[in-house]
């Protein structure tokens, strides 16, 4: 790995600042990796929290035992209307 040994220096507002801060944690970098990975046109992904994955592991399981019972003509409504009502609770 090179040696990164040159420093850049640009403004922003306060509130840029504070929205690219947001955005570097949310995809889990330092503030000057997310900038340099970002000026450079690199793959940049938010990551989610360790609680709303449990939550869509969740949801998939559950899809998954309704799609087993759409095959079998066993398909319940309500089960349907739960699953939804857990994954927008999980997305807001």
């Amino acid at each position: 790995m090179e040696n990164k040994d040159i420093t850049l220096r640009f403004r922003v507002t306060a509130d840029e600042r504070a929205v690219i801060e947001k955005k570097a944690q949310t995809a889990g970098l330092v503030l000057s990796e997310y900038v340099r990975r970002m000026a450079l046109g690199q793959d940049v992904r938010e990551r989610i929290s360790p609680e709303l994955r449990q939550v869509v592991i969740g949801v998939a399981n559950n899809l998954n035992q309704l799609t087993r019972h759409a095959h079998t003509g066993q398909l319940d409504a309500s089960s349907i209307e739960a699953i939804l009502e857990q994954l927008k609770r999980a997305l807001q």
